[in-house]
């Protein structure tokens, strides 16, 4: 039973096939986009009149991508990023949330913190999403940031003569539904 005037702590399940993240890589040739739908985990979340209430019960979140499902369209592209990342060996990047604060009161923005597992090194991360609730039970959220993929252990690729910077933007879009109550 949640006390009378406390917030009611929700356990969402992210929509796979509404769930993608986009990476956007700069080359020498230019700019180069990989990405992938099918994020699977969940979400917790206090919510209260309609909106997340990160300070009563801090969100958390657990996040997971196969990584071979990430592509650019480009055979060669693709190949190497596999390679790279160690998609046989690491078949699985996470993202584990441990930690939100609103930006501003009252907010749908908050700064997130948490790691970030990728080719079997996992490295702190945070950054800024909007999350937000469109309609009774579904959470989406959305952020951006940049990760440089050197803090993996990943050296930045080359293909060919191509060069490619290891700073990396990276979008992320979730839709997550509620577990009936």
């Amino acid at each position: 039973m949640i006390p009378e005037g406390r917030p009611e702590s929700r356990h969402y399940t992210l929509v796979p096939e509404r769930s993608a993240v986009v990476f956007d890589v700069t080359t020498s040739l230019g700019p180069v986009t990989f990405g992938a739908n099918g994020i699977e985990g969940f979400i917790e979340a206090a919510v209260e009149d309609g909106a997340i209430d990160a300070a009563t019960a801090p969100p958390a979140a657990h996040l997971e991508l196969l990584v071979n499902r990430m592509t650019s369209g480009n055979s060669a592209y693709d190949s190497e990023l596999h390679r790279q990342i160690g998609a046989r060996r690491y078949p699985t990047a996470y993202i584990d949330l441990y930690a939100a604060s609103s930006l501003d009161l009252p907010s749908s923005t908050f700064r997130v913190h948490g790691e970030v597992t990728l080719r079997g090194v996992t490295v702190p991360a945070e950054g800024v999403v909007v999350a937000e609730l469109p309609e009774p039970g579904l959470l989406v959220v959305s952020g951006e940031d940049s990760l440089n993929i050197s803090d993996f252990g990943i050296p930045p690729p080359s293909l060919f003569m191509i060069k490619i910077e290891p700073e990396v933007k990276i979008r992320l879009y979730l839709e997550a539904r509620a577990a009936p109550s």
